[in-house]
This record gives structure tokens, sequence and C-alpha cells, in this order.
């Protein structure tokens, strides 16, 4: 035996030894990123207590670091936005394929695909599941024939699910609103946030700049359009105000992006895989999101000792405490998001530096990622108990 995923071998009460190795947990993603982000620790503490590890992922440089800690790894792709039947029909297919083939001991899924389709084959092979809704996302904003059948399926797909974990309550309550039935579920503090990685940054020195951070996918949906005629707008105002963008454009975001880096108070800085550079040169977090499960990215934000300002949005509004912490603002709505900012620019220097503070505060409180892997390991413990 050899490698982080030995097998712990450990005594019980009665003395008898227990390998959890034969244990396969299966955890099924639909990005990569989504695994180094925000699922790492997870997977670090299922190691550390004995568990074999099946990752099911798209493909990716990233998952070399897991097959190195020992990680069983099934790439497969998924197209995210994709709407082809026969797409998803083959993709539930390869799913249903992985979960015959390994007998996991249960199956943790994350999004909308990946909680549909996994769930849905685990629930056939009699697998223990468990869902995670990380928001509910354009699917459920929008009404039509797609999102009907989304609806079906989750009302099919969760009332077999061990557990359902939501990042906030609001997303509880549309389920239930939506007749969407669960046995037992769990509202966990998003995803929580790594407060040893993203470590309080000392506040940026008052040299008369205003440089505020955009740090999200380029789209729609995210606010980008509010950003950058906000930027316009306050542009001509004060020349001294700078908002930088990093983030991966979607769709046809690209083109426009180029065009828009040009304007003298935009700076975009493309894809960045660590933000806490920037984070550090930037006084707050601009989020003018239109819907989230739980803002990763504020909570990153918070923990680096910087304000927030936010969509007045479940997913956001729970990060920051208002005038304390953070300034809401209404979503799709560009001069909420302009006023929002000069109020923050009108508070004096040490109250900012203040605000960036109890960001820190309360993440620490509240939002420590820690507490997310406990909610997981306690599940699936429980779960061992009651079949061992």
């Amino acid at each position: 035996m050899n490698g982080a995923l030995i097998a712990r071998i450990k005594y019980d009460g009665g003395g008898e030894i227990v390998n959890r190795q034969s244990h396969y947990v299966m955890i099924i993603v639909n990005a990569v990123s989504n695994l180094v982000n925000f699922r790492h620790e997870l997977i670090l503490e299922l190691i550390d207590r004995g568990y074999g590890v099946i990752i099911v992922s798209p493909s990716g440089d990233e998952l070399k670091t897991y097959k190195e800690l020992g990680c069983k790894i099934v790439e497969q792709s998924v197209n995210r936005h994709g709407k082809s039947v026969l797409q998803d029909i083959t993709l539930m297919m390869k799913y249903f394929q992985y979960v015959q083939q390994w007998k996991p001991f249960c199956v943790l899924t994350y999004t909308i695909k990946p909680n549909l389709y996994g769930g849905f084959v685990s629930r056939i092979l009699r697998v223990p599941y468990f869902i995670n809704i990380t928001g509910l996302g354009v699917a459920f904003t929008k009404q039509g024939f797609m999102t009907s059948v989304i609806i079906h399926m989750y009302r099919r797909v969760l009332k077999h699910a061990k557990c359902v974990f939501f990042q906030n309550k609001n997303n509880r309550q549309a389920f239930i609103r939506l007749k969407i039935p669960f046995y037992h579920s769990i509202v966990l503090p998003g995803s929580g946030v790594n407060l040893s990685f993203y470590a309080k940054q000392p506040y940026p020195p008052d040299d008369g700049m205003f440089r505020l951070i955009f740090i999200s996918r380029i789209m729609k949906d995210k606010g980008i359009h509010e950003v950058i005629n906000a930027a316009r707008i306050l542009g001509k105002k004060y020349p001294n105000l700078e908002i930088h963008i990093l983030g991966a454009c979607e769709d046809d975001y690209g083109s426009r992006m180029e065009q828009w880096s040009k304007e003298k108070n935009i700076v975009y800085h493309g894809v960045q895989h660590d933000t806490r550079p920037f984070m550090r040169q930037c006084d707050c977090l601009i989020h003018p999101s239109y819907h989230e499960g739980m803002s990763n990215v504020c909570l990153e934000a918070a923990a680096s000792g910087r304000p927030i300002l936010a969509s007045n949005i479940p997913g956001c509004r729970e990060i920051f405490d208002e005038g304390i912490s953070g300034i809401g603002f209404e979503p799709h709505n560009v001069n909420a998001l302009v006023k929002a900012i000069e109020r923050y620019m009108s508070i004096p220097y040490e109250e900012r530096k203040r605000m960036g503070e109890r960001a820190r505060e309360k993440v620490e409180e509240k939002f420590d990622r820690k507490l997310v892997i406990d909610a997981y390991m306690d599940e699936i413990e429980c779960l061992e108990a009651m079949r061992s």
C-alpha cells in the first residue's frame, strides 16, 4: 500500500479491522475547475478518512493532481449549456455505465446535468446519492418547455436522494414552492471559503485612486452590461476610477470584451487562475449578478478583507451586512450600481478599510469551508453507519 489514498485501517470498538478503501465515493461535476476551486478540501478529507474517491469530470490538467493523490479519474465531457436531447441521453448512459462499473458506496453530484442524470442513474442502480443545488440558474428564471422538463426530472430525482444540499434558504423554498419533494435537506453556507488560501490582505494605500474589481464569467447574467455601462457613466465624472475585470468570456463576449477594454477606465485581465494578486490591489468587489446559489467570488473577496458591492439577491446579501461590510443594490439596474459605487467612494478611507475588516470577520464566523466539509462528512458517515 502506498500513496495518499492508502486504505486507512482502523479499529472499531470491538477491535475488528475496518478497511474503508472498498467504500468509493463518486463525485460527478460539469467542470474540472469546480473540483479545484470548491471540492478540493472535501476530496482531501475523504482520502484522509480512508475513502476511495472516483472523479467523473471533463478533462483538464488539474486532474493529474487528483490522480497522483490516488483518485480514480473518469474523463467525461459535459456540454453545460447544450440543449441536444441526444447529447444528454448519451451523457446519462455514460453516467449509468460508470456507476454500474464502479458500484460506489455513494454518489455526490454538483450542478444541474450531473444532478439530474447522475442522480437518476444512481436511483435506478440503487446507489445512495447526494444532490447539491449550487444555484437555480437560467433554467429556473425563464418559463418554457425546458424549465418544465427540468422541474419534472428534479421531482423524480430529489425524492430518492439521501440528502439535498442547498446553498441558500431561498433556493430551498423555491423547490418547495415548485412542489419538488425531498426527504432530507441541509442549507450550507454556500461552498464555503478556504480562509487560509484567501487570507486577509492589507487594504490598498490611500493614493487617490479607486480600483474596483469584477471577477466572473463574462456573460449577461453576471451583470457585465451593468458593469460596462456604469464604468462609462462614472468615467465622465471620476477620472480616478478604474474597473478591473477578470474572467473567461462566454458565447460571443470575447469580441465585445476586446472592444470594451479599449475604454480608458476599464482594464481586462483575461482568465486568471489565481485572483489574489489582483484582489490585493483593488479597493472592493462589484458583483451585479442576476442570480446566485451562494456567490463564491463574494466569499473570496470578503475573506481577502474587501468590502462587497453586490446585487441584493439571495446568494449575495447573506455574505455582507448593509453599510457595515458592503452595499447592496437592485439587480438589472445600472443606475442602482452607479449609486452604490458613488456611495462607496464617498466613505472616508479609514471606514472603507474597516468595512473590509468586518467582511473578513463575517466569513470567518459563518462561511469557513470546514463547516461545509463537516456537513458532507456527517451525512456520508451516517450513511456508512446505517449500512454497516
